[in-house]
């Protein structure tokens, strides 16, 4: 039995194994999904591998990353989750799926971001969520804002110039309403 991180509706997060390699090369491959990372000219198998080998260690440490989307049948949709930023050693929430799952749920980005960041604030400690976004994504930067996300501020991360976007916990709100 594979474990499930979250369930939105029909999609479920479970995490990589080094078998989805291929499945990731082939999502970023594609100009809509390579839109979703940091790679200028399009992902290769060592691209793929990092980010598959670098999800499983993040489980294993944090006890969060990026997870694979499925759908109930168990076909590849894409990915989402938690990346660590290193810059600003913050957490981002992140995801990329299909063109084609995109195009058949249109809101399917704002419930799978909504409930992530949901399972985020209710288990772990943190005080805020950012979401590292690339100038070029309005997709993700209208998804973000409209689940509540605000803009912080502009930066180079990782060689991408990026918007990050913040989310503070519900219990950080609470604090700075009443502060």
């Amino acid at each position: 039995m594979q474990t499930i991180f979250l369930e939105c509706g029909s999609v479920r997060l479970v995490p990589f194994s080094l078998a989805d390699i291929d499945l990731v090369k082939g999502l970023h491959s594609d100009p809509y999904g390579n839109r979703c990372s940091d790679y200028s000219t399009g992902c290769d198998v060592a691209d793929a591998e990092e980010l598959v080998s670098s999800s499983l260690k993040n489980q294993k440490d944090l006890g969060f990353a990026k997870w694979k989307a499925v759908s109930s049948d168990g076909r590849f949709l894409g990915w989402a989750g938690f990346t660590p930023v290193s810059e600003t050693s913050e957490i981002s929430l992140n995801h990329c799926l299909r063109t084609d799952v995109v195009e058949q749920d249109k809101a399917l980005p704002e419930r799978l971001c909504t409930a992530l960041t949901a399972w985020f604030f209710e288990n772990t400690y943190f005080s805020h969520l950012v979401a590292v976004v690339r100038t070029d994504n309005r997709d993700m930067r209208e998804v973000v804002q409209k689940i509540g996300f605000a803009h912080r501020e502009s930066k180079v991360i990782e060689g991408m110039q990026a918007d990050v976007f913040q989310l503070f916990s519900p219990s950080m709100q609470s604090y700075l309403l009443t502060g």
